[in-house]
């Protein structure tokens, strides 16, 4: 049995896939270079606000996470979303 991915490496993950740097990726989620930082750590976790924002840009680039936590490929979103 696999663990689900965390907060922290789910975002590590979304911001390498868009290979952005952590400053800006932080001003496109709408918070300090501080904060994400914090969230990448596991010291803080992103609010609800911010966790839609977040949800915005992983539709907008089609990175999707299998139940398990772990990213699809983007060639196997629509596979996924059509077995739903």
């Amino acid at each position: 049995m696999t663990t689900p991915i965390d907060d922290a490496v789910r975002i590590r993950v979304i911001r390498a896939i868009l290979g952005m740097s952590s400053k800006t990726f932080a001003a496109r989620v709408g918070v300090s270079a501080g904060a994400l930082t914090a969230w990448e750590r596991g010291r803080a976790t992103p609010q609800v606000l911010n966790r839609q924002e977040l949800a915005k840009i992983c539709q907008e680039h089609k990175i999707a996470f299998a139940p398990s936590g772990f990213p699809l490929p983007a060639s196997d979103v629509l596979i996924f979303k059509e077995r739903s």
